[in-house]
């Protein structure tokens, strides 16, 4: 009986460390090197292929106008399950002048109660090619990395590749004003630190507040508070 108790222990504890190791992210992925590369859909995947593609009509306009992001992968799956999940037309979401699809309303809701957290940093735009050549250049789902929680894009693996040997020099490139209120330099002439949970993101640059009442005032207004478009990044 007490073999057979001890057995029944560690295939139990063998069972809860498999479960853990299957549930934890990749270890590249969950340091922040590397995220996990999209696969191409298969040729014979006719429905995955639609999903990316703007539908007929009077929508296929609106899509043109809004770009589908990140080639129509879900930001909430790369971010919350560390995979590259296609979305689909029939459950998307507008933001920031970029329009992102979802495999379900489940996700679309997520990322609709956050979207902060789940867009690429700099709206896809490379950090390095910022921080190194002052310039915005779109990034590519097929050279991406995954740090502090945030997904970076780059056009190569040489933007990917010098991301990853110094990511602080790049990370926060998109943080305006060193992630200090602009509501609040605005209104009350004072330089009040905002909290990075509190978030919203406004042509690709990220805009922190101490509340949620310095958020929406910027959200109803936002060319009143944001930093001129012209302006040097940090």
């Amino acid at each position: 009986m007490l073999h057979q108790r001890t057995r029944l222990r560690s295939l139990l504890t063998a069972a809860t460390l498999s479960t853990c190791l299957i549930a934890a992210p990749p270890a590249d992925a969950q340091s922040g090197t590397r995220a996990p590369r999209p696969a191409p859909p298969a040729a014979n995947a006719g429905s995955q292929s639609r999903a990316a593609q703007p539908p007929a009509g009077g929508s296929q306009s609106r899509m043109a106008q809004a770009k589908i992001a990140m080639d129509g992968y879900c930001p909430v799956c790369v971010i919350d399950m560390k995979k590259w999940v296609r979305g689909t037309t029939q459950f998307q979401a507008n933001y920031d002048g970029k329009t992102y699809l979802f495999p379900g309303e489940e996700q679309k809701q997520m990322f609709l109660a956050d979207p902060a957290k789940y867009v690429p940093a700099l709206g896809g735009d490379c950090t390095v090619c910022s921080v190194n050549m002052s310039q915005r250049m779109p990034g590519k789902v097929q050279h991406s990395a995954l740090y502090g929680g945030r997904l970076y894009l780059f056009p190569g693996e040489e933007q990917k590749e010098a991301f990853r040997a110094d990511p602080t020099k790049y990370a926060n490139i998109d943080l305006a004003m060193n992630g200090l209120c602009s509501v609040c330099r605005v209104e009350m002439q004072k330089d009040v630190p905002g909290k990075p949970e509190i978030a919203t993101v406004h042509q690709g640059l990220r805009y922190l507040f101490p509340s949620d009442e310095q958020r929406k005032m910027f959200l109803a207004n936002p060319a009143k508070y944001a930093v001129p478009s012209n302006a040097p990044l940090n």
